[in-house]
């Protein structure tokens, strides 16, 4: 009898909580609940999947905001509260996170578990609101319905369990349109343009009328009739609201007045707030202001600590080598490399001329390695040992910058190098040269070696920014192999291909930022000043560092240091008695190069 009585006044008591659709006080203000995956894409604050941080800002713009006085906002770091029943009382949820991608990441929080789809599933009935962002957005087919429902769309990459994608991602700069001009989440926006790593040909329900598209990016040439929908709204048949955008990727976008005004006009209209006329209005915040109101960023250095830090040596690996392979003349491109890096005072290089030295040295004592080698005709290929401290050193943090014909190294297309294969390469460097592609692939190829110029495609990048379209002596490679997003830095037109090619971009790998160049071919592209300075740049964003200019009044190309032997007067690394002809042939050969 006792248990009976308590088992009803436990149920009682459970009854009594309000959920989003029952609230008593129709002037209550509304709990908005911020969940911020973990960080995977690079350190935290480097701009990509910065999740916490955007939450962060999120909290803050909203809680200064013209509807400051009707919510109240919690964040939540590290994929959310440890328990589920944090959530109960959310008026909207909106979960910055990564998603699972085949065996790669982890699914959202709210996908967590069947019991996480369970919960989150008995809290959309109730009329709570729900968003996703960017890669929040993935989905497996087995949770559909439920996202269907809870959101309105998401990103489809399963295929019978295999990484195989039904939706699309695709980096550019353009503009975007207002799907539904007269819905509440665009109230005060106008059509906008953003450069965005944008998801498109998203997993739409057929013929769904409580959806309404938000931005439409014409310029992906998604699939009819919704595939170019890259932010979507839709109010439930229960009376529950959902919001998703597949934008999100860079953080600097928060700066973008159109978009920022979207997010926080979508994050009160999933609350039930009524979205003011002309929008909810809140400026962006630095991390200085948004560590004053909220306090440090958890695990952040202090400011002194980030100062002494900033000043400290970046300690350099520079990798070269190989005697088989004369195409490139590492022999002057190295120590011209060693001579502008050095022009940073904190820049601080060693070079080897052994590749076994990733094993043989303590690979800890540096912040970044540089390659500039490739096992040309050389079948040995790294040790297991050496891979595996390579690999270890990445992932602990270690940053990496590849420089042109690196990208070829321990491939099983290299001339009788095939048995240097391996395949964990292809993931380290996201693009690569392929003499033998594989699946109608292209082959890769070069323009003729010669003076073309390039054009900046990130501003906003700590690469890039500041500077200017510039002429560069160099092969301007294409057609390199790969499948993961990259987000160019850099590009350049080939006379060859007559497109647009991506000629250097950033990435992670495990915990390390990895810088790619396709240029590099001989000392002649460091006479170009952004060349130099982008590669100094590089190995203080891949070592974790502060990014600094140097002045172009005090920077001059670099004096390649005289080898001798056959290698001492020959510009392009040719020997005296060269068949001429050929040395022509392999400039002007798309299929050589090699």
């Amino acid at each position: 009898m006792r248990f009976t009585s308590i088992l009803v006044a436990a149920l009682a008591v459970l009854l009594a909580i309000p959920s989003p659709a029952q609230s008593a006080d129709p002037k209550a203000k509304k709990k908005i609940i911020l969940v911020a995956g973990k960080k995977s894409h690079g350190p935290v604050g480097n701009g990509t999947h910065d999740y916490g941080w955007s939450a962060r800002l999120l909290k803050v713009m909203l809680e200064n905001s013209n509807i400051k006085d009707q919510i109240e906002v919690e964040v939540y770091l590290d994929d959310g509260p440890g328990d589920l029943r944090v959530y109960e009382k959310a008026d909207t949820i909106m979960v910055i996170s990564d998603g699972r991608d085949g065996d790669k990441f982890a699914e959202a929080p709210h996908l967590a578990s069947p019991e996480h789809v369970q919960f989150f599933d008995g809290l959309m009935k109730k009329g709570c609101g729900f968003l996703t962002f960017h890669f929040s957005t993935f989905t497996p087919e087995k949770y559909a319905e439920q996202v269907l429902n809870w959101s309105g769309g998401y990103f489809k990459w399963e295929d019978d369990g295999k990484r195989k994608w039904f939706s699309a991602i695709q980096t550019i700069d353009s503009d975007i349109q207002l799907g539904s001009a007269d819905h509440p989440v665009v109230r005060g926006v106008k059509p906008f343009k953003m450069r965005e790593e944008f998801y498109y040909n998203m997993r739409f329900k057929a013929k769904d009328d409580s959806l309404k598209p938000i931005f439409v990016v014409p310029a992906l040439k998604g699939r009819e009739p919704d595939g170019n929908i890259v932010a979507w709204a839709r109010e439930r048949e229960g009376g529950g609201r959902g919001f998703g955008t597949t934008c999100g990727h860079f953080y600097d976008n928060w700066k973008n007045d159109a978009f920022r005004k979207t997010i926080l006009n979508a994050i009160a209209w999933t609350a039930k707030v009524d979205v003011p006329k002309e929008g909810v209005e809140a400026r962006f915040y630095s991390h200085e202001e948004i560590n004053k109101t909220l306090g440090a960023y958890p695990g952040e250095k202090k400011p002194e600590e980030k100062k002494a830090e900033a000043d400290t040596a970046i300690r350099v690996l520079l990798l070269a080598g190989n005697d088989k392979h004369k195409w490139h003349n590492w022999e002057k491109t190295t120590p011209v490399i060693k001579q502008l890096l050095e022009r940073d005072p904190r820049i601080k290089v060693d070079v080897s001329l052994d590749i076994e030295d990733l094993a043989k040295k303590k690979l800890g004592d540096y912040q970044v390695i540089v390659q500039n080698y490739v096992n040309w005709h050389d079948p040995k290929g790294l040790s297991e040992a050496a891979q595996k401290a390579f690999v270890k050193f990445l992932q602990d943090g270690g940053g990496l910058v590849l420089v042109h014909f690196s990208n070829g190294a321990f491939h099983y297309s290299l001339p009788e190098a095939n048995g240097s294969d391996w395949a964990e390469y292809r993931k380290i460097v996201r693009r690569v040269w392929n003499h033998t592609p594989k699946d109608n692939k292209p082959k890769s190829g070069h323009d003729a070696f010669g003076k073309f110029n390039v054009r900046i495609t990130d501003a906003q990048h700590a690469i890039t920014a500041g500077l200017k379209p510039f002429d560069v002596t160099d092969e301007l490679y294409f057609d390199q192999d790969g499948d993961e997003p990259i987000d160019p830095l850099i590009a350049a037109e080939s006379k060859v291909t007559k497109k647009i090619e991506p000629l250097a971009w950033t990435y992670a790998y495990g915990k390390g930022r990895v810088f790619q160049t396709l240029l590099g071919h001989s000392e002649k592209t460091y006479d170009a000043y952004e060349a130099r300075e982008m590669l100094r740049r590089a190995v203080a964003w891949a070592g974790g560092r502060e990014v600094r200019t140097l002045d172009p009044s005090k920077d001059v190309a670099a004096e390649p240091k005289k080898t001798g032997g056959h290698f001492g007067t020959e510009i392009l690394g040719f020997p005296k008695d060269a068949d001429r002809p050929l040395h022509r042939l392999h400039w002007g050969c798309r299929e050589m190069g090699t």
